[in-house]
């Protein structure tokens, strides 16, 4: 069974890229070894191989081995380690 996808109306009746909605978290992925988060709520959990970050209305979950926090702000966060899946719950 697939999940619905969560939409915004803002964002389709102006067709504007959700990345403009304040609090949608963007993921940056580079290769398998690194991600950047932009626009996130901050940690929700952080172990070496779940990290599960807040976002406006979504948690994303990041799953690998060695996974580590390597630099964060209030609107970023760096995730370097083996990156096996990226999931928005």
């Amino acid at each position: 069974m697939k999940k619905a996808v969560r939409k915004h109306p803002i964002t389709e009746r102006f067709r504007l890229p959700a990345e403009l909605v304040p609090g949608v978290p963007r993921v940056t992925l580079s290769g398998t070894s690194e991600a950047q988060i932009e626009n996130h709520g901050g940690l929700k959990s952080y172990t070496e191989d779940l990290i599960e970050i807040r976002g406006k209305n979504m948690l994303v979950q990041i799953r690998g081995e060695d996974l580590e926090r390597t630099a964060m702000t209030k609107t970023e966060l760096v995730i370097r380690g083996i990156i096996v899946a990226v999931e928005f719950c």
